[in-house]
């Protein structure tokens, strides 16, 4: 392999990066990771940083320039060229998930993993995943992940204990996915069989769009392993689609939330508490963001759904803490409960 010397130490996490490459990495499969890039230049270098200093080394690295409009495709140029690993994909902006899907049309790995631009992962990230797909036959693995912001602390890095890593079958996955234990519903910090891919992409167009991809890839297996190695930073950024003030395609969360709820439910009747905790926690998330008064339809509507839903979340004795500490406060009205999600959030 041309271009950067993997074996160096990195640097940023002060471990030796795969020690012997040559020989471990023949025999280990081609692991294809999809980034979509758009106008991130302040962060895609750590962001390809991390991926090029992997301890798993044998990768296909896919950066799709979604547009940029910042000097973000000359950045993954420059990279294409520095390690023959990278495949560049310059485009029309389509969004995140006509990114994602330019990816997974070219893949060649046996495996797949995506990571979002502005985000990193550490040295094991891939090397974690793949050994607990290899020790537990699961088509799906995830990592655990922390929000990460400006100055914050990054943990060691470390390889996982085999031990460590849990196996659960598709019905308690839904569930921990559903209150939000260990397991999200995002496309990033996961491993994937590529062929879990047959059939199923991004839907163009929408946010929050992993919300109805990632449960069609768990319906193709029967079970998924969770590490609980933090190897996965989520940069929070104020640009960030999570983090930007609300606007109507906000409402896509609503939405594809309402549609995930109805399916659990009407296929896994024992996860209606979960399934609607879940929708719950959405609906709050994005109603306490509406602040302009144009938008008081929708602020009314979503304030609706709080209260429907509220009694049930409640007094769900499994459910999670912060969702039924909100379905009090609820009953305080709204601009209580305003108040206090914005000295919290």
């Amino acid at each position: 392999m041309s271009g950067v010397d993997v074996r160096k130490t990195n640097k940023r996490w002060g471990v030796p990066v795969w020690e012997d490459e040559g020989d471990s990495m023949k025999d280990k499969p081609l692991i294809s990771i999809i980034v979509p890039v758009y106008n991130v230049e302040e962060y895609l270098s750590r962001c390809v940083d991390s991926i090029i200093n992997q301890t798993y080394t044998n990768l296909e690295i896919i950066l799709i320039d979604d547009g940029a409009t910042d000097g973000c495709g000359v950045i993954c140029d420059s990279y294409a060229e520095k390690d023959d690993r990278i495949k560049v994909i310059h485009k029309e902006n389509g969004g995140l998930s006509d990114a994602r899907n330019a990816g997974l049309n070219i893949m060649a790995g046996e495996y797949v993993s995506c990571i979002d631009s502005d985000d990193f992962v550490s040295p094991y990230f891939i090397e974690n995943l793949y050994n607990a797909t290899v020790n537990t036959d699961c088509q799906i693995v995830g990592s655990w992940f922390v929000e990460y912001f400006d100055g914050n602390s990054i943990p060691e890095a470390k390889r996982a204990d085999t031990k460590d890593v849990q196996v659960y079958n598709r019905e308690n996955l839904y569930r921990k996915m559903l209150y939000q234990d260990g397991v999200e519903v995002s496309a990033w910090g996961k491993l994937y069989k590529s062929t879990l891919f047959d059939g199923v992409r991004y839907p163009k167009g929408k946010i929050y769009e992993d919300i109805l991809t990632t449960y069609k890839l768990i319906e193709k297996v029967d079970k998924m392993a969770i590490l609980p190695n933090v190897d996965y930073f989520y940069y929070q950024r104020a640009n960030s689609i999570a983090q930007s003030k609300f606007n109507i395609r906000k409402l896509d969360a609503v939405l594809h939330m309402g549609k995930l709820r109805d399916f659990i439910i009407e296929n896994y009747p024992s996860l209606e508490s979960p399934a609607k905790c879940r929708y719950f926690s959405t609906v709050c998330n994005i109603l306490f963001q509406i602040h302009d008064s144009s938008f008081e339809d929708e602020r009314k509507q979503l304030w609706g759904e709080v209260k429907k839903y509220r009694k049930d979340i409640l007094f769900d004795k499994a459910g999670r803490k912060k969702a039924r500490l909100a379905a009090a406060i609820s009953y305080f009205g709204y601009k209580i409960m305003d108040f206090v999600y914005s000295k919290t959030q």
